[in-house]
């Protein structure tokens, strides 16, 4: 008899596969450092432009297809790659090692994306590191391109499987025969990465991260992935084949009824409405969150327009993204938070150094007002954008009054100064603030007087008031949201806001978990932002609670 082995991994995306196995082997490219010489430097690079123009055709081609195919979330991912190709620091990048290192085209491609790629490891926000994986899909597409080699993994599916594999890349995720990928599993990868989101959308049942296992599996093996527990079965015995048949006839019954959700208000019971917004890292993103019933961006974290490049970008650029946005989103709430750097999200080329408690640190709205130069240039780009509609701008990190008041001065500096020259500007945009810091919760009555809204920024508020990091495994049992001390600023940060007419919403993680809408309601959280594929399903939790009852529980349970 065969011997079972089971793996434990991330579940990446929900659901149960149960089929024959397909082990899929990509190696990766190396090119040879070639030096060539002064007259072949126009050869090579015009064989990377020729790579760049198929490479972006061939993209915009599979937009084009996913768009046709009503898969808006896919074709925005892939639509960012698009933005990496046309990226002026890589090109830039490549040009110079062609040109002055005297290098292949192919070469210079791997060298270029690979300096990128070792900079964000660095970093050790994982949304942050994920975005390596959309560099290595282009870097790989681009030296196919170049090197006329291929590789046809898609070819090895020629009936319904499960694609095992070291990684899965979003432009393969894209482009798999979904009829016949039952689900996947891979040794790397994480839940926030784009092959997940994809994985998701596409509703395959996914396990990432499950370390190395390739060696010991073979084709055709059963094997049994739980999308929910991040359990995989290699072999399974006939009782776990029938306990897992139970399971799918379950999930498709339940997947079914969400569906009715995703175009419906999120109201209670009881007649409370509550906005239902999405969180963004690039303007790419923002189709999911309509697709998904959402009705606004919550959060706009636009820190990852800096990223992936060596300078700073223009206001030009800045401008251009936030305008994009703005335009998918016709009308709806855009909320761009201003340039959260510091703490874990290094930027290179800023001058921030090594501190010693970068959460603690020189980061978020302290190096922006200490930064005015750079500031200023992200100002008059939201205040441009903002003419293209609904756009809120949110600062991070606030402490105190006077970060707000300093703030505000300069962002009334930068709209002067597009006045002068000549240059539209929408009047009484909306200010925010996130509360993400203890100081800010206790002293939020102060705040309201200074904004429009509020967003509590649940992720930081519970590690600085538990003193405790939640990427820190050694400690991360005492990160819980649920504790008495953060519920209890959550509320005083309602109650204030309720003083003053301001709006309060919430962008942490907390946000997105259907388990802790009932205390979000019965603390007096009005509006919720997470990432595009849990809208949904908390629009189902907020539509089976009456809001009277979770204020009457919650003031039960706080005092």
């Amino acid at each position: 008899m065969i011997q079972a082995h089971q793996l434990k991994g991330i579940p990446a995306s929900p659901g149960f596969a149960v089929g024959p196995a397909v082990v899929l082997v990509i190696r990766e490219r190396r090119p040879v450092k070639r030096m060539i010489g002064e007259n072949e430097i126009p050869y090579e690079w015009n064989k990377f432009q020729a790579a760049l123009d198929q490479a972006r055709l061939e993209l915009s081609e599979l937009v084009r297809r996913l768009e046709e195919g009503g898969n808006a979330e896919q074709a925005s991912i892939m639509e960012g790659q698009l933005y990496l190709i046309d990226d002026p620091e890589i090109v830039q990048g490549v040009s110079d090692r062609i040109q002055n290192e005297r290098v292949s085209a192919d070469f210079a491609v791997y060298e270029t994306f690979g300096e990128v790629v070792k900079t964000l490891a660095l970093i050790e926000d994982e949304y942050i590191r994920e975005r390596i994986a959309d560099l290595q899909d282009v870097k790989n597409r681009l030296l196919e391109q170049i090197t006329g080699e291929t590789d046809k993994a898609a070819a090895l599916l020629t009936r319904p499987s499960i694609l095992l594999a070291h990684d899965i890349t979003p432009s393969m995720t894209a482009q798999l025969n979904k009829e016949l990928v039952m689900g996947f599993v891979t040794e790397v990868g994480s839940r926030t990465s784009h092959t997940s989101i994809m994985a998701r959308t596409f509703g395959i049942p996914a396990v990432v991260g499950c370390g190395e296992f390739l060696a010991g599996w073979s084709d055709g093996e059963t094997v049994i992935v739980d999308g929910e527990t991040g359990e995989v079965f290699q072999n399974p015995s006939e009782q776990q084949l029938a306990e897992y048949a139970k399971k799918q006839e379950a999930y498709a019954r339940s997947k079914e009824e969400l569906q009715a959700f995703k175009d419906i208000p999120a109201e209670t019971i009881d007649g409370k409405r509550f906005g239902m917004y999405g969180n963004i890292g690039t303007p790419a993103e923002a189709a999911a969150v309509l697709e998904s019933g959402g009705e606004g961006i919550g959060l706009f974290r636009s820190e990852f327009l800096f990223m992936d490049r060596a300078a700073m970008p223009s206001e030009e650029e800045q401008y251009a993204a936030y305008r994009a946005v703005l335009e998918t989103m016709s009308g709806k709430p855009v909320i761009v938070r201003t340039l959260d750097v510091g703490g874990d999200k290094e930027i290179p080329y800023l001058p921030i150094g090594s501190e010693f408690n970068p959460f603690l640190g020189w980061r978020a709205i302290r190096y922006c007002l200490s930064d005015t130069a750079l500031f200023k240039v992200q100002l008059r780009a939201l205040l441009r954008a903002s003419a293209h509609g609904d756009l809120r701008i949110m600062f991070p990190m606030i402490s105190g009054e006077q970060e707000i008041l300093d703030a505000k001065r300069l962002l009334d500096e930068a709209r002067s100064e597009l006045e002068a020259e000549g240059i539209a500007a929408a009047a009484g945009m909306p200010i925010g603030i996130m509360i993400e810091v203890p100081s800010a919760a206790l002293v939020s009555d102060r705040l309201a007087r200074h904004v429009d809204f509020f967003s509590i920024g649940t992720n930081d508020l519970i590690q600085y008031t538990l003193a405790a990091d939640r990427m820190n495994e050694k400690v991360s049992y005492l990160y819980d949201s649920q504790h008495l001390a953060v519920l209890r600023l959550i509320r005083m940060v309602c109650e204030n806001a309720r003083k003053f007419n301001v709006h309060v919403g919430m962008c942490g993680e907390m946000a997105g978990d259907p388990q802790l809408v009932e205390i979000l309601i019965g603390l007096g959280v009005e509006e919720f932002s997470m990432s595009a594929e849990q809208i949904p399903l908390v629009k189902k939790s907020v539509r089976s609670l009456s809001e009277e009852a979770a204020r009457i529980r919650m003031t039960q349970t706080l005092e």
